[in-house]
């Protein structure tokens, strides 16, 4: 699915094929040493290098030629974590 720039996508645990070149689902939730959330994503082909990445609010990360940024980190030392991204370009 291609995003307009300012879209916005919900990112749990497990699989979110709504992103070209996807999957992306995140791997992992938790608060760091700081106690800020922060979590692990994973899924897309061409991550496949790197595979899983950590991100906190504010980062960015490339799929499908589509950049996103991290806004929010939600209950990340929960069962019901997830994060939300915006498309910035």
């Amino acid at each position: 699915m291609d995003h307009e720039i300012g879209a916005e996508e919900r990112i749990t645990y497990g699989r979110n094929d709504r992103f070209p070149g996807g999957p992306v689902g995140g791997g992992r939730f938790w608060l760091d040493e700081d106690g800020s959330p922060a979590a692990k994503l994973g899924g897309p082909e061409e991550w496949r290098d790197e595979g899983m990445i950590d991100v906190r609010t504010g980062d960015t990360f490339t799929v499908g030629g589509q950049t996103w940024r991290i806004t929010d980190i939600v209950d990340a030392d929960s069962d019901d974590a997830y994060l939300m991204a915006v498309r910035v370009s």
